[in-house]
């Protein structure tokens, strides 16, 4: 199944760079499958591939860059709110100042097997065989 990415809205402040960002998608190819659900129908555990990449544009100064979020892999939806991603290549990951293993930024996180956790509450950890390909943020200073 196909779900069009929608455009992507940081302003400046709580979120990921200091500076209002703004994304739209330039290549948007992935294609989703529920793999399992509840019992009332929602998914469980998703699966993603496809191309996916976004034209970044720092507001204030009108610089872009293009971040790609072409990672291959699952999702899981867990009881508590929280879930974890397992992927393979490159996705576009933001953290906040102090919720999450990586310094507040925005980045283009890239591995043959990593996996991404997401508490009900925000906090990210990134683990796994993965590397920051780019840190989109100082690339759009």
């Amino acid at each position: 199944m196909r779900i069009p990415s929608p455009p992507l809205d940081y302003p400046a402040g709580p979120h990921y760079c200091v500076f209002h960002v703004h994304g739209e998608p330039i290549v948007d190819e992935v294609y989703y499958k529920v793999l399992t659900t509840e019992p009332d129908g929602t998914p469980r555990i998703e699966a993603a591939f496809g191309p996916l990449i976004y034209r970044l544009t720092n507001v204030a100064t009108g610089a872009t860059v293009d971040g790609d979020a072409s990672a291959s892999g699952m999702a899981i939806h867990h009881d508590d709110g929280s879930t974890t991603h397992l992927a393979h290549g490159p996705l576009m990951v933001g953290f906040r100042e102090g919720q999450g293993n990586l310094p507040r930024g925005y980045y283009v996180i890239d591995g043959p097997a990593w996996r991404l956790d997401i508490s009900p509450d925000n906090h990210r950890t990134v683990s796994g065989a993965y590397r920051i390909r780019q840190n989109l943020c100082d690339d759009l200073s």
